[in-house]
Formats: C-alpha cells, structure tokens, sequence
C-alpha cells in the first residue's frame, strides 16, 4: 500500500524533482486554503463538526481507493463528489454571492472621526437614546457604517441626512411612524436614512426567540462590518452585533465601552 504510495508521489514530482516537490506543496496549500474556505461558509449555516468529520471519511475512503487501485467505488466516489459541489453552490448560493462581493465590488469609506470630542459627543447621544428606548421597551435596529459601505441599504430607505440627536432618533422608533420597523444606518455623525432593511441571518444555531430585529443586525454584521445596536421591544434589553456575533443584555456601560472600541479617530 505504501508502495503505492510513493509511486503515485513519484509520478507527481516527478521523481521527486525540486519543481515537482514545489508543484506538490503548492497544490496541497491550496487544497488546504479550499478547505478553509468551505469551513468559513459551513460554519454560517450549521455546527461545522459533523460536516468536516464526514469530509475527512469521504477523503480516507477517496485515498483508500487510489492505494489499492478500486476503480469502480472511486468512479462512483468522482461523480458523488461532482454533484455535491453542485449542491453546495445552490445551498451556499448567497454566502458565495456576498464573498465575491466583498471581494471584487464592496467599496470601503472613511468614517474615522476628526476628534475624541466629536466621537464621545456621538457615544453620549447614542447612549442616552438607547437608554430612553430601553426604559419605555420601544423596538430599535441603529447600525453603525464602518469601513464598508452601507450605500446598497442607504438608497433603498428614507433619506434623512441630518445631524445624530436624541429627538430625532426617539421620533423615528415611535410606534406607529412610517419607518420605525427598519433601521437607522449611521455615516460617522450623521443619520443617513430610516426604515432599512437587512437581509436576515442564515444561521441554524440562532435561538428561536430572537425577533426580526435580532436576526437582522447578525445578517448585516456577518455580510459587512458594521456595528448594529439592537433595542428589544419585548424586554428592553439592549444588544450589539458585530463580526457576526451578539452581545446580549448590555448595560448603558457596556455600550459606551464597545461603541468607543469600535468606533475610530483619525
């Protein structure tokens, strides 16, 4: 078997050749980098354990063939692996659609602030909304534009352009206005539009009791980097979503503490 092996080894590098050597390790890093690439987006969508144990037995059970020679399970193994790459595009059809994305279109912005003044003015109105919102449980979504652009959402919502007040803000989120549903999209300090609409995550491990707000600031988060603070309707409790991951139950503290992690001076 080992034999084999190494014959097959040979025949690649030919003869072990320092190009064919070179040949062999860049090709295994790419196979490594695929890998990791197919893990990033099984994790989005479900526990990668399982997944990657049952790609590791497809691979021993691909190479025990090569070893002794099977040619016909191998055959049948090459045209079970042909359809489940076509399976898995059409499963992960989105997440490969915002890789690309993120990769060849999405355009970055600078939303650095100009002073630690002009950021902490931000943090204490965003704060003491949050805070007001929290006490009286009206439902928030209010997202932070960092470095990638929001303009996809910002064009699709009501335009408000004006400066970040805690008015203006509480008016939006009251029960009943015509954009209290969406989210406030947020460009370094000024309220960019109301009313829009994330696309929902597609996590499977997302706990049932997250409402449409909940779900929509982890889709966002996991697609862009923006932070997105998320005021519960039904308890009042306030969380942040960034990267992908909430922070759940954050006190008026805690928001102030992230926020200011996140949020970047020139």
């Amino acid at each position: 078997m080992f034999d084999n092996l190494i014959k097959i080894i040979s025949d690649y590098t030919n003869d072990f050749s320092t190009l064919g050597i070179l040949k062999l390790i860049l090709d295994l890093s790419l196979v490594l980098a695929l890998f990791f690439a197919l893990y990033v987006l099984i994790k989005k969508r479900i526990k990668p354990g399982k997944v990657l144990v049952a790609i590791l037995v497809f691979l021993v059970a691909y190479l025990i063939t090569i070893l002794f020679d099977l040619r016909m399970i191998r055959s049948i193994i090459e045209v079970i692996a042909f359809w489940m790459v076509g399976i898995f595009v059409i499963i992960y059809s989105q997440e490969i659609r915002n890789l690309w994305e993120s990769v060849f279109v999405m355009s970055k912005v600078d939303n650095s602030f100009t002073s630690v003044q002009e950021k902490q003015g931000i943090i204490n109105t965003i704060a003491q909304t949050v805070d007001y919102l929290s006490k009286r449980h009206i439902g928030a979504l209010i997202t932070f534009e960092r470095e990638d652009s929001l303009n996809t959402f910002i064009e699709k919502a009501i335009q408000i352009n004006s400066v970040i007040t805690q008015e203006i803000l509480t008016t939006i989120f009251t029960p009943g206005t015509a954009c209290h549903d969406g989210a406030v999209i947020i460009r370094k300090n000024r309220i960019m539009c109301a009313g829009a609409y994330f696309p929902s995550t597609d996590k499977y491990d997302v706990p049932k009791s997250f409402g449409t707000r909940h779900r929509a600031a982890i889709g966002v988060s996991e697609r862009y980097d923006a932070l997105t603070i998320v005021v519960s309707e039904e308890t009042g409790n306030v969380s942040i979503t960034i990267s992908g991951v909430i922070n759940l139950e954050l006190s008026n503290e805690r928001i102030r503490e992230i926020l200011d992690q996140y949020l970047i001076i020139k």
